[in-house]
């Protein structure tokens, strides 16, 4: 910041919310004010959750894909985690069901659009390790052959079945997936998995690494005696959670997430309480108003995968000119060989 720029004083929160700002629908997209103002009035409920639920849901669609430079050598990621703290009958779940409603179309119809794909890249996988396996117990088998399969097995791109939303996920699943797809969004009206990672499969030590590196597409290694490295470059996490306040207050007071600063990281949402004063004949959302944000969500969605797509693609090709390098190197090297060796031998019978 420069000196010219000053700081208002900080307002603190008051117990009873009486300062508390009205979300700013107004100022979202028109897809998206729409959309948030038609879950608010079907399920009749503050326009505040639908808001903030939408908001950090999409953002989702742009990790990995776009950053925000505040100067040339700073950026922040477009992650959104966002947490909504209600009281039970605050009708969370039907907030949340209907903000990743596409969300998991997409992925149902990608995996049914692709499912002969994905069984014949795995099947090939499957063909190719038996077939090493059984080479490398061949007696008169040679380096050549061991090396020329392996490289074959190592540069096979196996189309997995595509995951978007995660809800109760391990750490140890979470790392798998972030693997297979990138990037994920951890969407649920209860915020309880959280304890996952504060060490309930763990005998209580607390495994938030990826949490914390997700945020930002910090890399990742996760090394295991059972099974093969995983190396992470640009995971990025979106969590979009709902609770009930005394979920909040253990976060609060949990020493490993607030010292480790996540809870930091969340936009919190404390939606009024109208219950008493709800109705239940209310508008459902217009035909026009789902479609468009569907069409919205799979447009963003296709534009992430096929940017993903691409850096993959850069990744393998990026692996296959050093292996090319390597056989020109070696080609080179054994035409070479007899040239330099005839070369000296001309040198010592000129000095001769």
């Amino acid at each position: 910041m420069n000196d010219q720029i000053q700081w208002a004083k900080p307002v603190p929160l008051r117990p009873n919310k009486s300062n508390f700002i009205r979300f700013p629908v107004e100022a979202m997209p028109p897809i998206l004010k729409e959309m948030a103002l038609a879950i608010a009035e079907t399920t009749s409920t503050n326009v505040d959750m639908a808001g903030t639920t939408l908001l950090s849901a999409v953002g989702y669609c742009f990790t990995g894909v776009y950053r925000m430079y505040g100067k040339v050598d700073h950026s922040e990621p477009l992650v959104l985690n966002s947490l909504t703290v209600a009281e039970p009958s605050f009708k969370k779940s039907p907030v949340m069901a209907l903000v990743k409603k596409p969300f998991v179309q997409f992925t149902t119809e990608w995996n049914e659009l692709n499912k002969e794909k994905i069984i014949r890249s795995q099947a090939e996988k499957k063909l190719l390790e038996s077939q090493l396996s059984a080479l490398e117990k061949k007696k008169d088998v040679t380096l050549d052959e061991i090396t020329d399969l392996s490289m074959q097995l190592e540069n096979l791109k196996v189309i997995e079945p595509r995951r978007i939303v995660v809800d109760d996920i391990t750490p140890e699943s979470l790392v798998r997936q972030m693997d297979i797809n990138g990037s994920l969004l951890m969407i649920s009206d209860e915020a309880g998995m959280l304890n996952n990672f504060n060490g309930r499969y763990s005998n209580n030590i607390p495994n938030l690494d990826l949490l914390l590196k997700s945020w930002n597409g910090e890399t990742y290694i996760s090394d295991r005696a059972t099974r093969d490295s995983i190396i992470l470059k640009n995971p990025y996490l979106t969590i979009c959670l709902a609770c009930q306040p005394y979920v909040l207050e253990n976060l609060m007071n949990n020493q490993a997430f607030r010292g480790s600063g996540l809870i930091a990281r969340f936009v919190y949402c404390f939606p009024e309480n109208n219950i008493g004063s709800r109705k239940y004949n209310t508008k459902p959302i217009s035909e026009i108003v789902e479609v468009n944000y569907k069409n919205l969500i799979f447009k963003l969605l296709n534009k992430n995968l096929i940017i993903q797509m691409m850096n993959l693609l850069c990744t393998l090709l990026t692996r296959l000119t050093v292996i090319l390098l390597i056989i020109i190197t070696i080609t080179l090297k054994n035409f070479l060989l007899p040239i330099w060796h005839f070369a000296e031998i001309g040198a010592v019978n000129i000095t001769a």
